[in-house]
């Protein structure tokens, strides 16, 4: 499979569909687990230690009943790409009343996309093939559906960020660079 080269700054490509496909490989998506999971620690180690009231305690003002919603929403999008190869599912979001549901929820359907992933070879993940989206065909590589469902999570940080500055708790700083092992010059 065709790379960028390591010396040609990305801002120089030409991004193009073709381009950004490849670079949304196995070892991008790899990445972008990587970060989930840091994002989502830092956010337990925010949550977690106040208690399992905190996560059903209403948020006025947002548009999330509370904490408790948006995360196991986050965790859901995983379940509606990426449980059925062929299509998207209505299945519900579980209802969580606890950390330790909310992990275990995640840990299943995060185990589930991490089996799917290593199920697919190379070829299988770059592919573009027919998905029923809501009853619309439309045609997505399972990297793309991968990338999806994991943007989907990033997206939904201002949601937790909001919820809560609303419940007047610290936000946590969830930037991509602190995901990443320490870089020396």
């Amino acid at each position: 499979m065709a790379r960028l080269r390591h010396d040609a700054p990305l801002a120089r490509t030409r991004l193009t569909q073709a381009t950004i496909r490849l670079l949304m490989d196995r070892a991008a998506i790899e990445e972008l687990f990587t970060f989930t999971n840091y994002s989502w620690r830092e956010y337990e180690g925010v949550i977690r230690p106040l208690g399992d009231d905190l996560l059903t305690a209403p948020a006025p003002g947002s548009g999330w009943p509370a904490l408790r919603d948006a995360l196991a929403h986050m965790i859901w999008a995983y379940i509606r790409w990426l449980a059925s190869p062929a299509g998207t599912t209505d299945e519900l979001v579980e209802r969580i009343e606890t950390w330790d549901e909310l992990e275990a929820y995640r840990h299943r359907v995060l185990g589930h996309a991490r089996n799917y992933l290593d199920s697919l070879g190379d070829g299988e993940l770059l592919t573009p093939r027919e998905m029923n989206v809501d009853g619309t065909t439309m045609r997505y590589s399972p990297a793309d559906i991968f990338v999806h469902s994991m943007l989907h999570e990033r997206q939904h940080h201002g949601d937790l960020n909001t919820l809560l500055y609303q419940l007047q708790i610290d936000i946590p700083i969830v930037e991509y660079r602190f995901s990443l092992p320490e870089r020396r010059a």
